[in-house]
């Protein structure tokens, strides 16, 4: 992902500068790139679980864990020795041992993905969703394609030159995301424990 928003950004005419990466911009790139992971199917419940507790652990090293008390967390959450080590390591990279520090990079691939995956949604719900297309064409943050669109209709931005399969299939995209809506709308504190659930 973060390749092929390089490669488009080198493609536009006079805003080079979107071919270039920055601090800005990475949450929404790791979104993009998370979200890819997710509607591919290439992302399964164990990575999730594996950046949900590293966010976690940043969390208690904030906090002023150190890394054997990170290490055990990760431990008890029922990962190995060699797992826990690793990524005990990944919360504390260059980093003093002792807690009250922690490298919090990983927090955004959690953040990305949310964001990224709320911008598509409300894309579709406010019918722009080539929105979604256009937030390929450079290294931009959400607000960034929003705030440029205007660019891409005169012409000054092109749209991407590559996108993702994915992308490509725009009918299969609106109709996860349309479901996705719907989905969100269900109460399930309404749901009765004891009804039984069709088809089971």
């Amino acid at each position: 992902m973060h390749s092929l928003t390089a490669l488009n950004g080198r493609e536009q005419p006079y805003m080079k500068s979107l071919a270039r990466t920055s601090p800005r911009i990475t949450a929404t790139q790791e979104g993009m790139a998370t979200f890819a992971e997710l509607i591919t199917g290439a992302i399964d419940i164990e990575r999730m679980k594996r950046i949900s507790l590293r966010i976690i652990a940043i969390d208690m090293a904030l906090r002023g864990a150190d890394f054997i008390q990170v290490f055990r967390f990760f431990l008890d959450a029922g990962q190995t020795v060699t797992d826990s080590f690793a990524s005990a390591q990944r919360v504390f990279r260059g980093v003093p041992l002792t807690g009250k520090a922690a490298f919090t990079k990983d927090t955004v691939y959690l953040h990305g993905l949310i964001g990224v995956h709320t911008f598509f949604r409300w894309a579709l719900r406010h019918r722009r969703l080539n929105l979604a297309r256009l937030l390929f064409a450079g290294k931009m943050t959400l607000s960034d394609v929003v705030a440029l669109e205007p660019m891409f209709e005169c012409g000054a931005l092109v749209a991407p030159l590559y996108v993702p399969p994915w992308l490509q299939r725009a009918q299969g995209l609106a109709g996860m995301l349309a479901f996705s809506l719907f989905a969100n709308r269900i109460r399930l504190d309404n749901i009765d424990d004891e009804a039984p659930i069709p088809g089971l």
